[in-house]
């Protein structure tokens, strides 16, 4: 089968389940439990559940596309797992965002579609970076990195503006934050050891990160803003660390793209 049946079929399944979302109204669950002694009150809606399904259903066939590449090794469960990763954030986050912006069935429809062109693009681009001879590799390497901090940017504010505490926003932020990081590190088979770590270490990093923010009572998009400030930082540098160019010149480099951020942000914060 062409990739671009592969990646079309996916789309359209995905689509599917996105727009059956949208139409059956599901019931929520309250439930209320005590954990290392600070009561919770957590809102279980079975629309998550069809939201994990459909990403589910956007990661299997991510992984799918990626096998189908001729330059993928044997032993590649853990590389292939990182092709999961993004579209599925992806698709999650769609689903919990379209709802605020959908005004009319119109909007609705144009959501929809503009959905299904982003993930598209964002299987067809992983595919690309498979091979780092591909003549399409800087391009979609570009795009993934686009998409991939403008996923992490979504998940950052819609996670800060719960205003829930730190043992419920912690782990949320150490999931998402390390599962990106993961995607966005992916650097080829041999360096997937090292990719897991540094995912892993960056999870700890985003966890404490939000542990402090909810102490500092500042408007969601700003807070969103320091938080993908901090993540760009910790994924740029482990990214030249994996390639072997984290030298002074990076270094510098990513210390004046820090101070321009944290410039921006004060001065644009209201």
């Amino acid at each position: 089968m062409a990739l671009y049946e592969r990646i079309s079929q996916v789309v359209s399944l995905t689509l599917l389940g996105l727009v059956v979302y949208f139409i059956i109204e599901l019931p929520t669950r309250t439930i209320e439990l005590v954990f290392l002694g600070t009561p919770l009150t957590l809102v279980v809606s079975q629309r998550w559940l069809m939201a994990l399904l459909v990403g589910g259903l956007a990661a299997t066939g991510s992984a799918m596309v990626a096998s189908a590449h001729p330059s993928m090794s044997r032993h590649r469960s853990g590389y292939l797992q990182t092709f999961m990763i993004l579209p599925a954030l992806l698709v999650i986050l769609l689903i919990l965002v379209l709802p605020l912006l959908v005004i009319n069935i119109l909007w609705w429809v144009a959501g929809i579609w503009f959905s299904g062109c982003l993930l598209w693009f964002t299987i067809l681009a992983e595919y690309h970076t498979i091979d780092p001879r591909d003549r399409w590799y800087e391009v979609s390497h570009f795009w993934l990195n686009l998409v991939g901090f403008g996923v992490a940017f979504g998940f950052f504010v819609l996670i800060y503006q719960t205003r829930m505490r730190g043992i419920v926003t912690g782990p949320a932020m150490a999931l998402v934050g390390g599962l990106l990081a993961a995607a966005l590190l992916r650097a080829g088979p041999e360096q997937t050891g090292r990719t897991w770590l540094y995912a892993g270490i960056n999870a700890l990093v985003m966890a404490q990160a939000i542990w402090a923010f909810n102490y500092w009572r500042i408007p969601p998009l700003t807070a969103g803003f320091w938080l993908l400030l901090i993540f760009y930082l910790f994924v740029g540098l482990a990214q030249q660390q994996i390639l072997g160019r984290l030298t002074r010149q990076a270094l510098i480099e990513f210390a004046s793209i820090a101070a321009i951020g944290l410039i921006a942000i004060i001065t644009l914060a209201p």
